[in-house]
């Protein structure tokens, strides 16, 4: 929870205090892209130790590791995109009402 907390707060700075502007968009499908690129390598290379000729049990510690590393690597990216579509929900909201 703290980590999510962390880059909600991140995420709104980088937002907010900047001077630049940013497409939440834009960033969202990037992030979207890295994620689907880190799930795809993950997949790979677990289908290339399940094709190898390893015993079976380190086959099993392999795979277990393999699957531990990817939880690890994808949660930054999964916590920024539950982050963005916040954002970019409740920015849709103020322009509905801005519009209402």
């Amino acid at each position: 929870m703290q980590n999510q907390q962390h880059v909600s707060f991140a995420l709104n700075r980088l937002i907010v205090g900047g001077n630049h502007s940013f497409d939440l968009q834009d960033l969202l499908q990037s992030t979207s892209r890295t994620l689907s690129n880190l799930d795809f390598e993950h997949r790979h290379e677990v289908q290339r130790v399940e094709r190898s000729r390893t015993d079976r049990v380190l086959k099993k510690q392999i795979v277990e590791n393999l699957q531990r590393r990817h939880r690890e690597r994808r949660q930054p990216y999964v916590m920024l995109i539950t982050e963005l579509q916040k954002h970019l929900s409740s920015a849709m909201l103020d322009e509905l009402q801005a519009a209402g």
